[in-house]
Order: C-alpha cells, then structure tokens, then sequence
C-alpha cells in the first residue's frame, strides 16, 4: 500500500454514498443520475448557407467552403463529439476513440449505422477516405502534419481550425463547427444549455470553490514518467469551469518540464517520477491505465509500483472519466458535470476533513 491512504476512485466504487457524503457537508441533494451519459432527444439539422462562400485560414493556408458540408470526416475524437452534437453523423471517426457519451449521442440519430471507423496510428492519406466520398475533412489542434493536409486536400477541403480556437475549449470548438457547417442556429442553445449544466452541477457543492485540483496520468510501469496537465490544459480549464483552482505551486513545479508529445492533449508536460512528493492540491486527479486501474479496485489501493503522491486526496480514474477531463467536447462536459463533479467534491471534503 502507497504512503498517501486518502484514495477514492468513481461513483460506482467509492464506499461513501451520496446522501452520507451530502449530509456531512451540508449540502441538498443534487437531482442529477450519476449513471446519466445524455439527456437530449435528437437535434433537428437545418444547415443555413448565410456567410457562404467561406474562408478559412489556418497554419497550412486557407480552406475555402462553397457551401455548408455536411458529408464529413471527423480527424478527431471531440470533432466527432462535436458533431454528433449538433446532429450530424460523421462518415468517419478515428476507432480508438469512442465513449459512453459519444456512443449514445450517435445512436440516437438518423443512419447512425452510416458511420464508420478509421486506424489513426498511421499516417493519414486520401486513399482511406475515397470511397466516402466525403464533401470536407475536420481538424482542430494540432495533430494534422503539413504531408497529411495535402493529401487529403486533393480528395476534399480540410477544415483546419486555427490558432485561435482552443481544441481544449468545448465552447469554442462548438462555436467553430457550428460556424463551419452553417448550423449556429442549432448550437446556439445546447451550447447555453451545457453552460449552464456546467454550472448547475456545482451549484450545491459550495465545497469545490477555490479548492486546488491537478490532474497527472500515472502508470505501474517500471521508470515511467508521470504526465502532469498544466494551466493551459483540458482538464485545468475544466477545473476552472467549476470553481477549482490551480495549486499557487504548479507554475513552479511545471517551470523547465519538457513537454508531452503531440499525441498527448496540449498542456501536458513530464514530470519524473522522482518528483511525484512534490504534487500537492486538495485533490489529486490520478489518471491510469485500466490494468492498473482494475487491479486498484481489487485491492483498494494503487500498487506498490506506483509512486508516493504528494499531498491531498487521490482520486484515481481511468477510462471515460480520465477521458472527460483529459479531452473537452459539448457532450463530454456534460457527462463530466454529472459523474465527475460529485466525486471532486467528495475529494474535497475528505482531504479539506484531514
């Protein structure tokens, strides 16, 4: 067993329930189901064609749409998200990403069944995607090479977001898409709507404001390092949303860390395991690999291989709920909002009780 023993994990597996929990911090119940993944019916589709022709221009150049797409490609996994959001079913999402809340929004749209998968662990190219016969390709970040682009620029435009959209803002990334497929009038109100489920779920959880959160991938792996989300990050930025604060400590723990590479989200940087005592929030987000994670249930406690965390309580997670802190799409901060943030708040609580 680790030195640290203020440990929980998710909803379905921490010993303290809800009402127990609630009833010690002195807060009403929150009429949410922890279990939910989405609560919308089927978004009505109704492209508009206002502001068409329409240029955009990014790192690789400029992407001009004559008129709305609406047979697209999404190059990523919130693209895809993002897309399922405002109705539209994308022809081709990466396959090794795929979620409860993505799974669910899918199938409750028309010729869900029409999507298909690509393998994203090799380089893309227009050959994959010819028989689509996909009208556009969309990309936000950075993970598109300049070689990728072109190629799939002779098959269709690639609508590359620029700079100034944040792939880790799901409101800004919303507000992209629904710019570029002529459907703002539909993302308008979901976007409002998640806003103010954002919102909603931290209302009676008065516990997490200004409360310190990090958030750090870790693994039992022998000599590997940790991957700690710095300001700037997915899951930062997520924290930010709820009233959580970043420890007045990161800036210089993160000061001279080498940045993770490109498959990771941005605002990720390595932190040597060495250093894994020097992480101190009042929760600690740890993020690890479902083996680990299911050997962690069966044993109440992460492994020996582990390294000693710092101060506060750890909170370990993995799978869809490390994946909706790590990555931000319109439907994952909705499942977030439901099944994250209770369990922030218990982690609170129990560290701020020690």
């Amino acid at each position: 067993m680790m030195g640290n023993e203020k440990m929980m994990s998710g909803p379905e597996r921490t010993s303290t329930s809800r009402r127990a929990f609630l009833a010690l911090a002195g807060l009403a119940p929150l009429a949410v189901a922890g279990c939910s993944v989405d609560k919308k019916g089927p978004v009505e589709v109704k492209p508009s064609d206002t502001g068409f022709p329409k240029s955009i221009t990014h790192r690789f150049g400029t992407t001009t749409l004559k008129t709305p797409p609406s047979r697209i490609v999404a190059l990523g996994a919130v693209e895809a998200e993002t897309l399922v959001s405002l109705g539209v079913v994308p022809l081709s999402r990466p396959a090794a990403e795929s979620t409860a809340w993505y799974r669910a929004g899918l199938r409750a749209l028309p010729s869900a069944d029409a999507s298909e998968t690509y393998d994203d662990g090799r380089q893309l190219a227009a050959s994959v995607f010819i028989e689509l016969e996909p009208e556009a390709f969309l990309a936000v970040g950075g993970r598109l090479s300049r070689e990728e682009y072109d190629s799939l620029s002779a098959l269709a435009p690639v609508i590359l977001a620029p700079e100034s959209v944040p792939a880790e803002s799901w409101e800004a990334v919303a507000r992209f898409v629904a710019d570029v497929t002529g459907l703002q009038d539909t993302a308008a109100p979901l976007i409002d709507e998640t806003r103010q489920e954002v919102t909603d779920s931290v209302a009676d959880y008065p516990v997490l404001k200004g409360a310190t959160a990090l958030f750090v991938s870790a693994s039992s792996a022998s000599g590997s390092d940790l991957i700690l989300a710095v300001q700037g990050s997915a899951p930062a930025a997520f924290f930010t949303s709820l009233g959580l604060a970043a420890p007045p400590a990161l800036s210089g723990l993160a000061k001279g860390l080498k940045e993770a590479p490109a498959r990771f989200p941005k605002g990720m940087v390595y932190l040597p395991r060495t250093r894994a005592a020097e992480l101190s929030a009042d929760v600690l987000v740890v993020n690890v690999p479902s083996s680990d994670f299911n050997s962690y249930k069966a044993n109440k406690a992460l492994s020996k291989d582990f390294p000693d965390f710092g101060r506060g309580t750890v909170y370990v997670v993995s799978g869809d709920e490390a994946v909706a802190l790590q990555r931000q799409s319109m439907r994952g901060a909705e499942w977030a909002s439901r099944n994250v943030v209770p369990e922030l708040a218990k982690a609170v609580f129990k560290s701020k009780q020690a």
